[in-house]
């Protein structure tokens, strides 16, 4: 059904072999799609006419009027469906809960919509043996046409928190459902003035429409069978509002220039302050004296005016029983703090203070790291920007600054950094949530500095204020993540514009919702199928990269292997052979070396590995005693790169390994059209102090060194059997104290007789991976480039915002 046309399925029906051997009950794509409307769907779609009648007068002399079309489904059948889905079994709570992650009760764990405030107060006002159905909405209006043509839709999502949100956030799982199609019109029936406005009203009237079944199932409750074959009275209550910050405002009824959630001056956006929230009561009372005194043509009150109100007297959660839609609106990572806060605001202060040929140079001179983005021409010239190249600049921004501008102007940049880091935490506890107010309250402290260097003349930024709320939010609600207007627009793909492309263009939306009914359809029957004729699944690592592979691999599979403190295998063939324990350590490399038969020569040269042989002889003084010394003219297997399963972090996925490959690449000459590559050789954080690293949690950075990693390397047989490959290494200083202002550790080169401290170590002591960052003054060493950067630079900050996993562990 996906890619497949009209033309393409009658073709394919009429093939010979289809014909005589597969026996098909149609002949056809007409058949066909008969016999697809007769298998069981989700809920059916309506349509409703909604006719507006505007304020010009068109050329009859009378007031015009328009048609539109209001498509939607029951959204407590589509509630039906989603609590009682048996695949959701697994990820669905019935009942709130407070969790704590120690036994003092202290640091309270706030992740999924069940361990927040929200559903405690609600459930407080619901009769004993009530179940919540917190409601989770999603609009926003996505382009349909790319290079012609003004075709737009605007689809209406539904979820309900009781579902996990890790589930909800895949598009597969089909755990957010689209419940509506609202009208998109440029209602040139009114007059210019007054069409804003007729807007905001239009929206309103479907959303009613849209979401009437709510009212009465929020107050008396729906029985349904739940995905555990129970039978619970769901009372299905409106918890949370996904939209960017101009749909908020129209939710919300007021002007843009307002706060959709408080009653903040519009002139002290900029303070840290804080502000009543905004009332439902006394929002729809202003509403209802605005229409009064309207009617007698009388000037609005100071109050109304003061709040910023929209005359929409109507609004849609006017009757949703025990909903605050002002609550209801959740932290917009993308918009706000990638888009906003980050690109729109913090990099253009720091271009205006650096220059954009200085801040170019340090991008382009950045060191490598698999996943990282090297922005080779620099940031000025990129026109597109994505939220990917707003994540990828946050990486490494702090580093980029530091040096560049002075240690005030670097408090600001570190203090929203670690803002947005915090935020894209997906559990969150009372520490973590006093780290995320604290880094705001920094911001705020410090800022005074943009506009003492003229950068800034105010701060009174809707963005900026925005986040203010988060805290509150997240208490409420649980984490953000589980709230990300990223995944309703990744949703616009299969629920709008795939469903566009399989119309014809004309009465499109109609056609939208005939195939997505299909393709539900072909899913359930497929889901159906899988359940009475389960599969076997596939034996998965449930690993999941924080990484790209961006370079070549080895080319033969993985293997996964696991160490055990004081349980190496050891061959019966060199039983004598003595391992050193080290603490736990899974990872994965090529069942075949990459580079068979490397010489010494080539590890001394292309590798950098120029103290290889005493390196190889020390490490085997200590594990092999007996074993012959290494010479020039032994040979080793080495590997490109090896793959860590490093420790669960709980402030992360508590359902995924996080994988980090360290890749120690020699450079690739240029071959045909292939051009010419240079060595990639990453630093890791190597356990250098078994005693002190604390696995499996590796939540903190004791016991650890950084290490550069210049090969990785099988010991030959000559030598006595080792059960793991071996890393020739280069170390840096031990990490002391972070710096106060960057946040990070400084480090440098090792030396030992002014050469490079090296070592071969086994693979089971490295650790995670790390990123250093050439520690540069006011102007960057013009020299300095992505591949000579560790060797030019005569200090590194060791980067914490690598990954929010880095993150996490260094602060």
């Amino acid at each position: 059904m996906k890619n497949v046309g009209q033309s393409s399925i009658d073709e394919y029906l009429k093939l010979p072999i289809v014909r005589e051997h597969s026996q098909l009950s149609f002949h056809n794509n007409y058949s066909f799609m008969k016999k697809v409307d007769e298998l069981p769907t989700g809920p059916e779609w309506m349509c409703d006419m909604v006719k507006v009648a505007g304020d010009r007068l068109g050329e009859d002399g009378q007031m015009m009027t328009e048609e539109l079309e209001l498509w939607r489904r029951d959204p407590i059948e589509c509630i039906r469906e989603l609590i009682g889905n048996p695949a959701f079994k697994d990820n669905i709570a019935y009942e709130p809960v407070k969790a704590y992650q120690d036994k003092a009760g202290t640091n309270r764990i706030l992740d999924e919509a069940w361990t927040g405030d929200w559903w405690w107060k609600t459930q407080g006002k619901l009769r004993k043996g009530a179940v919540v159905a917190p409601v989770i909405l999603a609009s926003d209006k996505t382009q349909l046409t790319k290079f012609r043509g003004d075709k737009s839709a605007w689809p209406v999502y539904l979820s309900i928190g009781n579902i996990s949100k890790e589930k909800r956030r895949q598009v597969s799982a089909r755990a957010t459902v689209l419940v509506g199609y609202l009208p998109v019109s440029k209602l040139e029936c009114f007059k210019e003035d007054s069409r804003s406005l007729a807007g905001y009203r239009l929206f309103h009237h479907c959303m009613s429409e849209l979401l009437k079944p709510l009212i009465e199932a929020g107050k008396s409750g729906v029985p349904m069978t739940c995905a555990d074959g129970y039978i619970r009275r769901i009372f299905p209550i409106l918890a949370a509002y996904i939209a960017d910050y101009p749909e908020q405002c129209l939710i919300a009824c007021c002007k843009e220039n307002r706060c959709p959630r408080c009653q903040v001056d519009p002139n002290m956006r900029g303070n840290l302050v804080n502000s009543l929230w905004r009332e439902v009561d006394e929002t729809v009372e202003l509403l209802k004296q605005h229409k009064k005194r309207m009617r007698k043509k009388r000037a609005p009150t100071e109050r109304y005016e003061e709040l910023g109100l929209r005359a929409v007297y109507q609004p849609f959660w006017i009757n949703l029983p025990h909903t605050d839609i002002f609550s209801c609106f959740t932290p917009d990572i993308l918009h706000q703090l990638h888009k906003g806060v980050f690109k729109d605001h913090l990099v253009k202060w720091c271009t205006d203070i650096v220059g954009e040929d200085e801040l170019d140079r340090r991008f382009k001179a950045m060191n490598g790291h698999p996943g990282l983005r090297h922005f080779k021409k620099g940031i000025s010239g990129i026109s597109q920007w994505t939220g990917t190249e707003h994540k990828e600049m946050q990486k490494v921004f702090v580093g980029i600054m530091a040096g560049a501008v002075s240690d005030k102007v670097l408090t600001v940049v570190r203090a929203l950094i670690d803002f947005i880091y915090y935020a894209q935490l997906q559990s969150h506890t009372t520490k973590t949530l006093q780290a995320l107010q604290k880094s705001l309250e920094t911001f705020h402290a410090n800022k005074q500095i943009l506009i003492d260097l003229e950068i800034r003349d105010h701060f009174n930024i809707p963005k900026l204020h925005n986040i203010q709320h988060y805290l509150d939010s997240i208490i409420a609600l649980g984490s953000p993540d589980g709230y990300n207007t990223e995944f309703p627009e990744r949703l616009h793909i299969d629920f709008a514009k795939n469903a566009y492309r399989a119309s014809n263009k004309r009465d499109y939306t109609e056609q939208m919702t005939l195939w997505l009914q299909r393709q539900e359809a072909i899913l359930l029957r497929r889901a159906y199928l899988e359940w009475l004729h389960p599969i076997a699944d596939e034996k998965s690592t449930g690993c999941r990269s924080a990484e790209i592979a961006d370079e070549e691999s080895d080319d033969e599979a993985d293997e996964v292997v696991q160490s055990q403190a004081g349980k190496e295998p050891l061959s019966s063939m060199e039983a004598h052979t003595v391992l050193t324990p080290t603490p736990s350590t899974i990872y994965r490399i090529a069942k075949r070396p990459a580079l068979p038969n490397t010489t010494v020569q080539q590890l001394e040269t292309a590798h950098g590995a120029v103290d290889f042989l005493p390196a190889l002889s020390t490490f085997l003084k200590k594990h092999s005693p007996h074993a012959p010394s290494p010479s020039r003219y032994d040979r080793f297997d080495a590997y490109k790169q090896i793959t860590l399963s490093i420790p669960f972090n709980r402030h992360l996925s508590l359902k995924h390994i996080i994988l980090n490959r360290i890749r120690a690449t020699p450079p690739r000459a240029a071959k045909g059209r292939t051009p010419a590559a240079p060595g990639s050789f990453d630093t890791a954080l190597i356990i250098e102090d078994p005693a002190n690293y604390t696995p499996p949690s590796g939540l903190s950075l004791l016991g650890l060194r950084v290490g550069q990693i210049r090969a990785i390397f099988d010991l030959p047989p000559q030598f006595g059997h080792y059960a793991h490959p071996l890393a020739y290494i280069e170390w840096f200083t031990p990490l002391g104290s972070k710096d106060s202002v960057t946040g990070m550790y400084q480090v440098n080169r090792s030396t030992r007789a002014l050469r490079r401290n090296a070592e071969v170590i086994s693979v089971t002591r490295i650790a995670r991976s790390c990123h250093l960052m050439g520690k540069c003054a006011r102007k960057i060493d013009h020299q300095w480039t992505t591949e000579n950067v560790l060797d030019k630079a005569k200090a590194f900050w060791l980067n914490s915002y690598i990954h929010v996993d880095t993150f996490v562990v260094t602060h």
